[in-house]
């Protein structure tokens, strides 16, 4: 790290189109980085404690001073002070000069998106300091929140992603995912935002048969390729067949949607955060039919990609 100037990282957010749960057990699966993340600024600090200050798009979020032990000497918010201490002290398990490079700074996050939309704010957050601190994500991010990873190969790719873990490896494989049919995908904030940590004990405790992690990464395969929007639909229903089972839920449309003029699948963790819904209905009847739900926030496929 430069300590003469100010120095600015940035981390996309994410969204799993396919794969959700059996990711984790070796499925291929379909990872859309997202045009809006999480920025870091790092500058010299004339107080001999670390600053962080953290905002987002409505405003200020959090405020927390550290000591050169990483204790809180002051902060607005000890929930987030404290978990923050937590993950920059497995920073320091890293690199033996961690504590040096974070000494009299002063370091400015600002988070792009909601919170509680599920779009990786904490992956988003992962990957900055992995970055600032010239660590590995991967492992940063198995000593504090877990998972599969995917949403860190997010944060720093330039186009969508096939992702797998091979024997415990991450391996993304950057792809061209622009289907004609892109104008017809939208997404949509079921206004559930799930733990990932919570859902992925829940997935470990459950039963996963081996047939459909293999007919997870084929269809995942499929979905890249695919160009009719029916046959795309097709996919997205059997998917999330699958994952139902697998889970012991039932499939959100056949739960919630069981009119919508189209097709609906549930995207990470099951029951909440965001919808993927494909229809050949314009943007008029997608919205006006979630609106009627209570579901406000709906964005196209085509406003929120990393381009």
């Amino acid at each position: 790290m430069q300590t003469n100037t100010d120095e600015s990282y940035h981390a996309n957010g994410k969204l799993l189109l396919s794969g959700e749960y059996l990711v984790m057990n070796g499925a291929k699966a379909l990872a859309l980085p997202l045009n809006k993340g999480q920025n870091l600024r790092i500058q010299k600090n004339d107080l001999q404690y670390l600053t962080w200050t953290a905002s987002t798009i409505h405003g200020h979020w959090f405020k927390v001073c550290f000591n050169d032990a990483l204790e809180i000497v002051s902060t607005d918010n000890a929930s987030l002070a404290n978990e923050l201490a937590q993950i920059l002290k497995h920073c320091l398990n890293s690199r033996p000069d961690i504590k040096e490079l974070i000494t009299n700074k002063a370091i400015f996050t600002h988070l792009e998106f909601e919170e509680h939309w599920g779009w990786g704010s904490s992956s988003t957050l992962i990957s900055l300091l992995a970055q600032c601190l010239g660590i590995n994500p991967y492992l940063l991010l198995n000593d504090t929140f877990g998972g599969s990873g995917y949403d860190i190969a997010c944060a720093t790719s330039n186009t969508p992603l096939i992702y797998q873990l091979e024997e415990g490896a991450p391996i993304a494989k950057k792809i061209n995912f622009n289907p004609n049919f892109a104008s017809n995908i939208y997404f949509i904030y079921s206004g559930n935002k799930q733990s990932s940590k919570n859902e992925i004990k829940r997935f470990k405790q459950l039963k996963i048969n081996q047939g459909d992690i293999t007919r997870i990464s084929s269809i995942t395969e499929q979905m890249v390729k695919c160009q009719d929007m029916l046959s795309f639909g097709q996919l997205m229903e059997e998917h999330e067949n699958i994952i139902a089972q697998n889970v012991q839920l039932n499939p959100v449309k056949n739960e919630h949607f069981n009119d919508f003029d189209g097709f609906i699948k549930t995207l990470g963790a099951w029951g909440g955060d965001f919808l993927m819904a494909l229809s050949a209905q314009n943007e008029a009847y997608i919205k006006t039919y979630f609106k009627n739900k209570g579901l406000n926030t709906i964005f196209r496929f085509n406003d929120i990609k990393v381009s």
